[in-house]
C-alpha cells in the first residue's frame, strides 16, 4: 500500500457508512497501486453512492481524497464504468 493518509469522513456518518465508504476508498486505492476485481471496484462504488448519493458531496469527497492520497476518486470510476476486463488497474 501506500504512505498512510486519513480518509475523508463526515461525523454525521454512522459506524457501518464508514465502513463502506473506507472500504470503497480501499478499492480506489487498489485500482491505483495493485489493481482490483472490476466486479469488487463496482460492487463497492454502489455501497458508497448509498452512503453519497449527492454529487456535490462525492466531488467535495474526491478532492479531499485526491488532495490526501493523490489518487482520484473520479477517475477510478470513470475508468471502470468503461472497463471490460476483469480486473480495474490505473497508473
Amino acid at each position: 500500500m501506500t504512505d498512510s493518509f486519513a480518509y475523508p469522513l463526515r461525523p454525521e456518518w454512522t459506524t457501518a457508512e464508514i465502513i463502506t465508504v473506507s472500504a470503497f476508498y480501499t478499492a480506489v486505492e487498489k485500482a491505483y497501486t495493485q489493481g482490483i476485481n472490476q466486479e469488487e471496484f463496482m460492487t463497492k462504488y454502489q455501497a458508497y453512492r448509498q452512503v453519497v448519493p449527492a454529487i456535490m458531496d462525492q466531488k467535495q469527497l474526491d478532492r479531499e481524497f485526491l488532495e490526501n492520497s493523490g489518487f482520484s476518486i473520479y477517475q477510478a470510476t470513470k475508468v471502470a464504468q468503461s472497463n471490460t476486463k476483469k480486473t480495474l488497474r490505473l497508473s
